[in-house]
């Protein structure tokens, strides 16, 4: 469903008026999308930081976050439901008394929150269809930056005076 907005009608002021809006929108996404990459970037270290890889030789019976050596009686450690990956009991948080996730999990599932990505994930297997589109505002200031003769400049403040 494309939908094809045309502000021709509307006086050079309120175009105007409505581009600056759509410039602050999309300043506001940039911020946003800069948030999220360092969020992103959080969890890759954190992932980083102590995870079992193929590259290098573990004991079997190692924390696969910390890297602590596990006993076979006391602090054995236990599989996350997450990643399948046998933790201590430090490298866990626990969500109630009966359920807990890794650490990594656990900044995994917060990230999702944090930036949204679960809401994207939930539309996805309603409307399998439909993926992450430009918006209607994006397209509209695409096309009055190439057509129109309203230049789009970010306000700035007032000048500074003693």
């Amino acid at each position: 469903m494309t939908v094809e907005l045309n502000l021709n009608f509307l006086k050079e002021l309120e175009q105007e008026t409505v581009l600056e809006v759509l410039y602050r929108d999309q300043m506001l996404r940039k911020a946003d999308e800069e948030r999220i990459r360092k969020l992103r970037t959080q969890l890759q270290q954190l992932r980083w930081k102590g995870a079992k890889n193929a590259s290098h030789e573990y004991q079997e019976r190692s924390c696969a976050r910390c890297q602590k050596s596990l006993g076979l009686v006391m602090n054995r450690g236990a599989v996350c439901d997450g990643c399948s990956h046998r933790v201590c009991s430090e490298c866990r948080v626990c969500l109630n008394p009966y359920v807990w996730k890794c650490t990594i999990c656990y900044a995994h599932g917060t990230m999702k929150v944090k930036t949204g990505e679960w809401f994207f994930e939930e539309r996805a297997k309603k409307f399998p269809g439909e993926g992450r589109r430009e918006t209607i505002g994006a397209k509209l200031l695409k096309s009055y930056q190439k057509l129109s003769k309203i230049s789009v400049v970010p306000p700035t403040p007032p000048p500074f005076t003693e």
